[in-house]
């Protein structure tokens, strides 16, 4: 009888010490990404903007463009401080010239991560710089 409580006891113990230590394993490591683009002058998202996310300028992290509602996410699995680009071109060509009008806007923006969080950041797109090409 004694033997049975004994092992009984010892089961609840190593039960209890599993879920103590493999629930731990569970706990979101991940870093989520929210970056809002938006124009300077308007504050109207901006969709279509390219992003990019980097610590230096040598290797890109992440890269993408933004959504309808000007929202780029994505996931990094480790927390990290990265600089936020903000680009966004058109080109088009004139009627009356053989000129071609290059639109260029840019923004940039700082953000630091921490696990298990969602950090947003929002990125003003300055106003047209317009450059003829002929």
């Amino acid at each position: 009888m004694k033997k049975k409580i004994l092992a009984l006891a010892c089961l609840i113990l190593i039960g209890g010490f599993s879920v103590f230590f493999f629930g731990a394993c569970d706990k979101d490591t991940n870093c989520y990404v929210e970056i809002t683009v938006l124009d300077e002058l308007t504050k109207q998202p901006m969709p279509g903007v390219f992003i990019k996310i980097d610590i230096d300028s040598s290797y890109v992290n992440a890269q993408g463009y933004t959504d309808n509602a000007g929202r780029y996410e994505t996931v990094f699995s480790a927390p990290a401080i990265f600089n936020v680009a903000a680009t966004y071109e058109t080109g088009y060509d004139s009627i009356y010239t053989k000129d071609r009008f290059y639109c260029y806007r840019k923004g940039n923006n700082t953000i630091r991560l921490k696990e298990g969080e969602t950090v947003s950041a929002t990125i003003n797109l300055e106003s047209e710089i317009i450059r003829v090409l002929r």
